[in-house]
């Protein structure tokens, strides 16, 4: 008997939400948490923030292509994916830790062949952690990784599912010219921030397979600066950000901005709480908005010059959580566990931002090494409970600075 490893690989970012059905129905969820089928979304998204995309044509690589939940559970795909793997001797497949995964995350394929696709691909996963870890203790990376419920998807699969930054709509309301952040001069900054100490950070939450992260780091952002104004945190509704934006140009769960989420709310009075409108992680249902359930507002936003790493530090000291946009697509990102992310291919450009999160603060480790303390929306699985450590003032590492912005309250 033989098993095998898999030698294929790209990178990503996405989070579930569990479900107690007992079959999910949405072809946008996938395995993990409470879900209890894996299914593949059909996928062709945006995730991008701030009104500089709109001018920059930004893409994921020039084309980002859609993929269904038969694309991944074709019987000629897997077949044609087995081909690739590299065979192994059966006695290192650690079938006790197959099964572990499996009831951890609650994992039931459609198919014994999916199943066995789903193992070879679990045991690939699990040996490039290995790997890596091991150049972790031996000084090679600043950073380790686990195993979490994404460990039964290949990396290109993973990314498949929520990245991209290819918008597909346009604004149909006018888009006014945003404010550009002047840092104070001569400020001094804290040597450490962190706004979750104060009260001014919702719990983690999971955007499922839906690429709504443009609506969480804008929710985020929200939350933090209206508690800072009003001394109360409230939780905002997301799903009221990706049903009621697309006239904005953003396109619900294929992705969207954060400037015209802020745009949105400004211009309709405010925002819905979670709990009136809670997250569905889908966008097949119209706008529901009501008034009576606002629990946050702003009357613009502000964005930080492109690039700016110190600009972002002073906004973030001086005056609340900001989103931001970054490159999530590197191998590690997908099994980030704990450490300061840092990967020297990781890309700086507009071009190459797939992915909105929120910075909610930043610090430096005992080693002096310095990072932004930012704020995913995977769940708290991923990471450490749902954060991640990246490296700061190391040359606007993953484009943390590029696309930076915030809400006026």
């Amino acid at each position: 008997m033989q098993t095998y490893l898999l030698l294929i690989g790209f990178a990503c970012i996405v989070a579930v939400t569990g479900r107690d059905d007992q079959t999910l129905r949405n072809p946008r969820e996938i395995l993990s948490g409470n879900s209890r089928l894996l299914s593949i979304p059909h996928v062709s998204g945006n995730i991008a923030i701030g009104p500089r995309a709109h001018s920059h044509g930004l893409d994921f690589g020039g084309h980002v292509p859609r993929f269904s939940l038969q694309a991944f559970q074709d019987p000629h795909y897997i077949e044609g994916q087995m081909k690739k793997l590299v065979p192994i001797p059966a006695e290192n497949l650690i079938e006790e830790e197959w099964k572990a995964f499996k009831m951890t995350y609650n994992k039931l394929y459609p198919s014994p062949e999916v199943e066995a696709f789903r193992r070879e691909v679990f045991i690939e996963n699990r040996a490039k952690i290995a790997r890596f870890n091991q150049d972790y203790s031996q000084g090679k990376r600043n950073y380790v990784q686990q195993l979490n419920p994404y460990g039964d998807l290949l990396h290109h699969e993973f990314t498949q599912l929520l990245n991209g930054f290819n918008r597909s709509t346009t604004p149909r309301v006018p888009v006014p010219t945003p404010t550009t952040y002047i840092p104070s001069a001569n400020v001094i900054l804290p040597t450490s921030v962190d706004w979750r100490q104060v009260g001014a950070v919702t719990p983690v939450k999971s955007q499922g397979t839906c690429a709504s992260c443009w609506a969480f780091a804008a929710a985020g952002a929200l939350e933090g600066h209206w508690f800072r104004k009003t001394g109360r945190l409230v939780d905002v509704s997301v799903q009221n950000l990706v049903d009621c934006t697309k006239s904005y140009g953003n396109d619900g769960c294929m992705g969207g901005l954060v400037d015209p989420a802020f745009q949105y709310i400004r211009a309709n009075g405010g925002v819905d709480s979670e709990e009136s409108y809670p997250y569905e992680g889908t966008d097949t249902q119209q706008c529901r908005f009501q008034p009576e359930s606002v629990v946050a507002q702003c009357t613009g936003y502000v964005d930080i010059a492109e690039g700016d790493e110190k600009g972002l530090e002073i906004a973030l000291a001086t005056l609340g959580p900001v989103a931001v946009a970054i490159d999530a697509s590197k191998d590690g990102f997908q099994f980030y566990s704990d450490g300061v992310y840092y990967d020297p291919d990781c890309g700086r450009t507009q071009d190459e931002m797939n992915h909105a999160v929120l910075v909610v603060g930043y610090g430096q480790e005992p080693n002096g090494q310095k990072y932004w303390l930012v704020k995913n929306s995977y769940g708290p699985q991923w990471g450490v409970g749902g954060y991640v450590k990246m490296a700061k003032d190391a040359n606007n590492h993953c484009g943390i600075a590029n696309q930076a912005s915030y809400p006026l309250v």
